[in-house]
């Protein structure tokens, strides 16, 4: 038992014990692609975040390693993100001025914090809730923090110092204070970038297909976009000279393996830092689950909600510890980890060890990497994050959903993705409690003589004079009790024919206080105008709460175990 309990914690024990040799090569392969993505990609979304370089290339390898060892998913891929980097920045910058010391160090604090909310959260087994947030809530936050990331990359694309702003408006404000200051130099490196990235990305793929290339080649070719301009942009600035006539660069990037120290967080940091690591967390685990349920699904493999908090969990601490920043599962990179046919966690291992060995070699090539393509590689997958398609859906589908998305949006642009996320979440459940408010409920009647009974409004069946016959299709709780109760009550007045009144079960899964005090009341108000009230359908759960109450005892009516069997009592009573 001790032995399955270890392996459940460290799934590593259990891919492992079955791996073979069969598996490394496609392990090899999907690895070394992955970090031709990797590599680019943890470095800008590092600047994006407010932080040196090696604070991305720090987070990428532990993420890789840690995860691998003890997540649940075999192919998710595990590093900085764009969406959690921009986080990552509007939280830290609340609490110190970027580019110091301060910063770096709150931004670890605030790595290990959030690593600790998802531990949390496995304690209390949130893994079980994966869907607790609307479509249109979530689209609308993506969609959203996807234009704000793209307008925070038209600084350095347009070579101004310094960082955008968390919010649209500052932006704007930042880019109009500095467009005296636009460098020439800059602009036409990110107007290369972007071309060649824009043209791989839609353009390459088509070409080598007409010459015959391989598609899985092909797709290769594409998907490598990014180290492509990264290759060409570092080249480019080193063989003119063009560090030194403006154009910025990544700079000297410490050419060693992190040191791993633990960074002790005060009362006070932990109060202050715990609400965007709450947010940071619910993202992770959303962001992380998500991808991984997508790829596993392909794969007829299967991931552990509960597994991935301690996964995603630990790979955080395991960051802070290496002094990087938050860490999710990326989805590009874990659907080119998957179709490049990786296995197993080895294939991120293997990447993890190519970033190794880039840092402790080649961080003086790195060094000459112009920022304005790391912006452009930024630029280009916020792009991706926006769902057309899916936006499309949600407004000819659902209004709440609609409506939820817009807003979300809004706030994400207006104020940042901090408060656009909380007000996504506060709307969301504002708009589910006004739904639930006034549940669907239909008066049912006879189809055709059967035993089925189906709503009066949409079909021709046959009812009785005598008996109300009511669906709810809906628990009953604080937030609807009253409309059930005015319902009903109102059905009766409008006929004095009825005698009885009969409340169908079959959808409502449970009963609290408030739909028990309502259940009391409504018997007691219709037995004054001398109707009665039953039950019909209730589930087992439902009913075993309800015999222990005192409604249950003193109802004059009776509880039947299908409509059919009610109707046919009642109505011939």
């Amino acid at each position: 038992m001790l032995r399955l309990r270890i392996q459940e914690f460290l799934p590593v024990l259990t891919w492992a014990k079955s791996y073979q040799v069969s598996y490394f090569q496609a392990d090899l392969g999907a690895g070394i692609v992955v970090f031709f993505l990797t590599l680019p990609q943890a470095v800008a979304y590092a600047f994006l975040a407010g932080l040196p370089a090696e604070a991305g290339l720090y987070a990428a390898i532990v993420g890789l390693i840690t995860y691998a060892v003890f997540g649940s998913s075999r192919t998710l891929a595990v590093g900085p993100t764009a969406i959690i980097a921009m986080m990552t920045l509007e939280a830290v910058s609340a609490q110190a001025e970027l580019y110091t010391a301060q910063y770096l160090v709150i931004a670890v604090k605030l790595t290990l914090l959030t690593g600790l909310v998802l531990l949390a959260l496995r304690a209390l087994n949130f893994g079980a809730v994966i869907s607790f947030l609307s479509h249109g809530m979530v689209t609308g936050f993506v969609t959203g923090a996807a234009l704000l990331i793209m307008a925070n990359q038209l600084p350095p694309l347009l070579g101004v110092a310094g960082p955008g702003g968390p919010s649209l408006d500052l932006v704007i404000v930042r880019l109009g204070e500095a467009s005296e200051s636009f460098n020439l130099t800059t602009l036409l490196i990110s107007v290369g970038a972007l071309g060649l990235l824009f043209s791989c990305r839609w353009g390459l793929g088509p070409i080598l297909r007409k010459l015959s290339v391989p598609e899985k080649w092909a797709e290769g070719a594409v998907r490598l976009a990014p180290m492509y301009v990264v290759v060409i942009g570092t080249f480019v600035v080193w063989k003119f000279g063009l560090a030194g006539q403006g154009v910025a660069v990544v700079g000297t990037i410490p050419d060693s393996l992190p040191s791993l120290a633990w960074v002790g967080l005060s009362l006070s940091e932990t109060v202050t830092l715990l609400p965007s690591a709450l947010l940071l967390a619910m993202l992770i685990f959303m962001e992380g689950t998500s991808v991984g349920t997508a790829v596993a699904s392909k794969q007829r493999q299967k991931i552990d909600p509960n597994q991935e908090l301690v996964g995603l969990g630990m790979s955080n601490v395991g960051s802070a510890l290496a002094g990087g920043f938050p860490v999710s599962g990326s989805f590009a990179r874990t659907i080119v980890n998957s179709s490049s046919g990786a296995v197993t966690p080895v294939a991120s291992l293997v990447t993890a060890a190519l970033v190794v060995t880039v840092l402790v070699t080649f961080t003086q090539a790195i060094s000459y990497l112009p920022k304005a393509v790391l912006a452009a590689i930024i630029l280009l997958s916020a792009v991706q994050l926006i769902d057309v398609t899916g936006i499309k859906r949600i407004f000819s589908f659902n209004t709440i959903d609609a409506v939820t998305f817009s807003l979300t949006f809004i706030a994400v642009l207006a104020f940042g993705v901090k408060i656009g996320i909380t007000f996504g979440i506060v709307i969301s459940f504002i708009l589910l409690i006004r739904a639930s408010s006034k549940p669907h409920i239909a008066v049912v009647g006879r189809w055709q003589g059967s035993e089925h009974f189906r709503n009066v409004l949409r079909h021709e069946v046959s009812t009785s004079p005598k008996v109300l016959a009511v669906r709810i299709d809906e628990s009953l709780y604080f937030v609807n009790t009253r409309y059930v109760e005015t319902f009903i009550l109102n059905h009766v007045a409008d006929s004095e024919e009825i005698e009885h009144v009969l409340l169908i079960f079959s959808a409502v899964n449970f009963v609290d206080s408030s739909g028990l005090e309502m259940l009391e009341l409504l018997s007691d108000s219709l037995s004054e105008v001398g109707v009665t009230l039953h039950l019909s359908e209730v589930k087992g759960p439902v009913m075993d709460r309800l015999k222990d109450t005192a409604f249950y005892e003193r109802m004059k009516g009776k509880v039947f175990f299908t409509t059919d069997i009610a109707m046919r009592e009642l109505a011939e009573t």
